[in-house]
C-alpha cells in the first residue's frame, strides 16, 4: 500500500511523476515526514473511521489506511484525487476519495453515515484554518477525538488561557465545543514546499457542556467582547450595540457584578464559564434578545 508504481513515495516524487507542482491557490504544503504522520495516526484509536481533511500527496492517509478501521479523504486538487486512488488501489473499501472542498462538503451527514468511534485528522491549510475548524466544532456531536495540525502560533490562540497574549475568540470559542491539547510540534522541515512557519499538532475532544438553549447568542457575545481588545468588556458590547436603547451601561455593569465580576474587565481576563454566566443573566433578563438578533444577521 506504501509502494508507488512510479518508484517514490516523497510528495517531490510523487508530483514530478504526474508532471505536476505544488498549487499555491490551495495552500499546499505537503508533509515530507513519514513519522510524523504515523505518530498523528497513532494518537486515533485503531476501530475508529476516520474523516481525513486534505489527502494530498497521502503522507497521512498511508499512515491512518495501516492503523484504523477505514477512511474518507477529502481533496480539492482533481489531481491529487487521482494520484490517492491510484497509489492506495489496494485498500479497496477501506479508503474513500471524495473530491471536493471541505467548506462546503456536508460533514455531519457523512460522520453520522459512520459508527463510533470517528475522528477527524489533516494537515489544515493556514489560510481557511478557522472556517474549517468552525466547521468541524459544528459537528462536535458526531466524533470522538480530532487530530489537526495548524500553524503554531495559531495553535498558540487556540491553546491560551484567559489573561495571556495569545487569549482572544478562538480560544474561547474553540473550548465550548472541545478540550484542546497540544501534542507535539512539527518544524518547517517537514513539509514540500517548506513554509515560512512551523506547525503543531492538538487534539480537541468533544466538550458536551449541556446547555439546552442555541450557542448562538453566547458566540456573539464573545465575538463583540473581543472585537476591540483595548476597550473594557461593558465598552466592547455598547460598540457592538450602537444606537439600541437597550441594555444600557449599568445593565450590562449589573450583568458582571451579579456574577462576582468586574465591571471594568476586559474580555481577555474573562473564562468561558465567565461568558456563560453572563450571557444567561443577560437571556434571563431579556435584555439583548432583539439587539442582537438583529445584528447578527446583518
Amino acid at each position: 500500500m506504501q509502494g508507488s508504481a512510479n518508484g517514490g513515495t516523497s510528495p517531490k516524487q510523487l508530483l514530478q511523476a504526474r508532471h505536476l507542482r505544488p498549487r499555491k491557490r490551495f495552500g499546499q504544503n505537503f508533509l515530507t515526514d513519514p513519522h510524523v504522520a504515523a505518530r498523528i495516526a497513532a494518537a486515533i484509536p485503531p476501530e475508529s473511521y476516520v474523516f481525513e481533511i486534505g489527502g494530498g500527496t497521502g503522507a497521512l492517509t498511508a499512515a491512518l489506511i495501516d492503523r484504523v478501521a477505514s477512511v474518507t479523504a477529502i481533496e480539492i486538487d482533481r489531481d491529487l484525487c487521482i494520484l490517492l486512488a491510484e497509489r492506495f488501489a489496494a485498500a479497496g473499501d477501506r479508503l474513500r476519495v471524495v473530491s471536493g472542498d471541505v467548506l462546503t462538503f456536508d460533514i455531519e451527514a457523512d460522520l453520522r453515515a459512520h459508527t463510533a468511534p470517528r475522528a477527524i485528522a489533516g494537515n489544515l491549510p493556514y489560510y481557511i484554518t478557522t472556517p474549517i475548524l468552525e466547521r468541524i466544532l459544528a459537528a462536535a456531536d458526531l466524533w470522538e477525538t480530532a487530530i489537526l495540525m495548524v500553524q503554531r502560533e495559531y495553535a498558540r490562540r487556540l491553546l491560551a488561557q484567559p489573561g495571556s497574549a495569545d487569549y482572544g475568540s478562538l480560544s474561547v470559542f474553540a473550548a465550548l465545543f472541545a478540550r484542546a491539547e497540544k501534542l507535539f510540534e512539527v518544524g518547517a522541515g517537514g513539509f514540500y514546499p517548506m513554509p515560512e512557519v512551523s506547525s503543531t499538532v492538538i487534539r480537541l475532544t468533544p466538550m458536551h457542556s449541556g446547555r439546552d438553549r442555541d450557542p448562538g447568542f453566547l458566540l456573539w457575545l464573545i465575538r463583540a467582547a473581543f472585537a476591540h481588545r483595548r476597550k473594557t468588556f461593558v465598552n466592547s458590547l455598547l460598540a457592538a450595540l450602537r444606537g439600541a436603547e437597550h441594555p444600557t451601561r449599568k445593565d450590562l455593569e449589573s450583568a458582571l457584578t451579579c456574577n462576582g465580576l468586574d465591571p471594568n474587565v476586559r474580555a481577555e481576563r474573562l473564562a468561558l464559564a465567565d461568558f456563560e454566566r453572563v450571557a444567561d443573566t443577560l437571556e434571563a433578563q431579556g435584555l439583548m434578545e432583539r439587539q442582537w438578533t438583529t445584528r447578527s444577521t446583518r
